[in-house]
C-alpha cells in the first residue's frame, strides 16, 4: 500500500512539473527593441502579462492583444487605466508596477 502512495505522488509531482513547464515563463525568442522605452515594455511585458497574454501577445488566459489592443483602445490612456486599476479578470498593477513601467508596457503591446 506504501509504495502505492510512493507511486502515485511521484506521478503528482511529474504532472505538475510538465504543466508549469507547458506554461512557460513567458519569455521568447523575440529580440530586444532599440527603442528603450519599447525594451523596458517588452521586459515588464514578459515578466508580468505574458502568462495571461501569450508571451506575444497572441493569447491565452487572457485576450489577445496583438494587432489589436491599439484599435480596441484607441487613446492609451484608457488602455493604461486598465493596466493600473484592472479590469474583469485582469488584475490591477498599480501597485505593482511605476506610472513609467505601465505606460511603457502599453506601448510595447500597442507594438505587438
Amino acid at each position: 500500500m506504501k509504495a502505492v502512495k510512493v507511486l502515485t505522488l511521484a506521478v503528482a509531482l511529474v504532472v505538475g512539473v510538465l504543466a508549469l513547464n507547458a506554461c512557460g515563463t513567458g519569455s521568447d525568442d523575440t529580440a530586444t527593441p532599440a527603442d528603450p522605452v519599447l525594451a523596458r515594455g517588452q521586459q515588464v511585458f514578459r515578466q508580468n502579462c505574458a502568462t495571461c497574454h501569450g508571451a506575444k501577445g497572441g493569447g491565452g488566459n487572457g485576450p489577445r492583444l496583438a494587432g489589436v489592443v491599439a484599435s480596441r483602445y484607441p487613446n492609451i490612456e484608457d488602455q493604461i487605466a486598465v493596466i493600473t486599476e484592472g479590469r474583469a479578470g485582469m488584475p490591477s498593477f498599480g501597485q505593482q508596477l511605476s506610472a513609467e513601467d505601465i505606460r511603457a508596457v502599453a506601448t510595447y503591446e500597442r507594438s505587438l
